[in-house]
């Protein structure tokens, strides 16, 4: 159970159905971005526990009954979601607590993890293969089969439903689940893994939660045998060094990285509806977040206007404590993490204009914590850093274009594919730039609208594969193919 020291939570690694603490008893902090104070701890796992946990995951693959039961998975998934539900407002505050973001979107974050849940449940019994006659005496029964023993390594930023959109497909498919979640987040996942304790048909060893450093805990996941696939979220350089770890065992790999999404918008736009798009685009959990609109490509006639009036709304935005009902934009995730965002602020004042915003805010009850002013530069340098690199803070870049054809240049002027947007009522340019534009996702007058039932991934350096619908679970599944040779008549 998740215990109490001196009032605070203390996590505990989980297999085989049972709590564990580390093997040397070791704990590390959890500090709420907002005023720097510890809310919890969770166990500082070694290699050898994370040993010890994937052994115990393995062991539960072997048997074998988790993947055969599909009516026990998808009742599992159901019941669990509704645990979820039952404790959605305790969840949300946990979650605002030590990643920082506003309580709304917590709460949202919470009710999209339990809408995986429910949307994937439904899959654990319509799994399915296909067969196909050969010749008058053969045929092949092709069966779609769990990969294994599945690592889900999780991010900070959106650590609840980015662990719930592999999480429940990989569950469906019939995987045996290993959670490793982002040591700055460690809370809110270890409660949902415990409500899961509380649901007769999880078998023992089918969810298995450990805590610890990536390069200790995460670097194990990556390079066991006993791991059949590891699925991350994550940065770019985190993705290739999973990927030269798994390299070692020649093991499945799914990854959702970076992006420096391209938000675009024409004159026969909505105007106010592009606006709020690019408002929101930019600043939702203060920018930490990969589909982040970070990059604003307007049309030459209406950006001046646009700009002036994007300023005027960044300057109105609240910035503060995510458990007042009234912040708009929470905290950086950590004093590091400011500091970075903060370097690229300071190299883009020396390449671009600044239109508003720049600096950190340090006034009141702010000063306890890690928060920046929303912030636009204009005049960018299509090369500079803020331009190209992921700064994962509230920071946006405008460009100016006057053609299709340069907005689509601009739109693939970076290493990343994550997604875009189009903000036009011209159905036919909708078509002509969504081909052309080199990214998992577009969105067409809107931004960052995702849903369980779509896919989501990247081109480029965006990452491999694909998460959420059908291709989501397949994701998790591998293909075996039964030939059968008839004996004569």
């Amino acid at each position: 159970m998740l215990s109490k020291t001196a009032s605070l939570p203390v996590t505990s690694n989980f297999a085989n159905g049972q709590m564990m603490p580390s093997s040397d008893g070791r704990t590390f902090d959890v500090i709420n971005p907002a005023d720097n104070q510890l809310v919890g701890k969770a166990q500082l796992s070694s290699v050898e526990d994370a040993k010890m946990v994937i052994d115990l995951a393995y062991e539960c693959r072997e048997r074998q009954k988790w993947e055969s039961n599909h009516k026990a998975r998808m009742t599992a998934i159901l019941r669990w979601a509704d645990l979820l539900h039952a404790e959605r407002e305790s969840l949300a505050r946990v979650l605002t607590l030590e990643n920082g973001k506003p309580l709304k979107q917590a709460q949202a974050e919470v009710d999209n993890s339990i809408d995986h849940l429910r949307y994937y449940a439904g899959f654990a019994r319509t799994i399915y293969g296909r067969s196909m006659g050969l010749t008058d005496a053969s045929f092949s029964v092709l069966i779609r089969e769990p990969m294994g023993v599945v690592g889900h390594i999780v991010p900070w930023n959106y650590p609840l439903v980015l662990l719930f959109r592999s999480l429940a497909a990989s569950l469906a498919a019939g995987n045996v689940a290993i959670v490793k979640p982002a040591s700055y987040t460690p809370l809110t996942t270890f409660r949902m893994v415990e409500l899961a304790q509380k649901v007769p048909e999880f078998l023992p060893g089918a969810l298995n939660f450990v805590t610890g450093p990536g390069n200790v805990v995460g670097a194990e996941i990556c390079r066991n045998s006993k791991v059949d696939m590891v699925a991350l979220t994550g940065d770019t350089l985190t993705g290739k060094a999973i990927l030269r770890l798994a390299a070692e065992n020649i093991k499945k790999v799914s990854l959702e990285l970076g992006g420096k999404s391209p938000n675009i918008v024409f004159p026969d736009a909505d105007f106010d509806k592009a606006m709020g798009g690019a408002i929101t685009g930019a600043f939702t959990a203060a920018g930490q977040i990969c589909f982040a609109a970070s990059r604003l490509l307007v049309e030459r006639s209406i950006h001046d206007k646009f700009v002036r009036l994007m300023k005027e709304k960044a300057e109105s935005m609240k910035v503060g404590n995510g458990l007042d009902d009234k912040t708009d934009i929470g905290p950086i995730i950590t004093k590091g993490q400011t500091d970075r965002v903060m370097e690229y602020i300071e190299g883009g004042r020396k390449e671009a204009k600044l239109v508003t915003g720049g600096n950190r805010l340090t006034q009141g009850e702010l000063s306890r914590g890690n928060f920046i002013a929303p912030t636009i530069f204009d005049d960018v340098p299509t090369k500079s850093p803020i331009a190209q690199e992921e700064i994962f803070g509230p920071v946006v870049s405008v460009f100016e274009f006057s053609t299709e054809e340069e907005a689509a240049t601009l739109a693939n002027n970076t290493q990343y594919g994550l997604s875009a947007a189009l903000w036009t009522n011209d159905v036919n340019r909708v078509f002509r730039l969504a081909r052309r534009i080199r990214a998992g996702t577009v969105w067409v007058n809107t931004y960052g609208k995702t849903f369980a039932e779509t896919e989501f991934g990247g081109y480029k350096q965006s990452g491999i594969g694909r998460e959420r619908g059908i291709d989501g679970l397949r994701e998790f599944t591998q293909l075996k193919n039964v030939y059968f040779e008839l004996a004569k008549a």
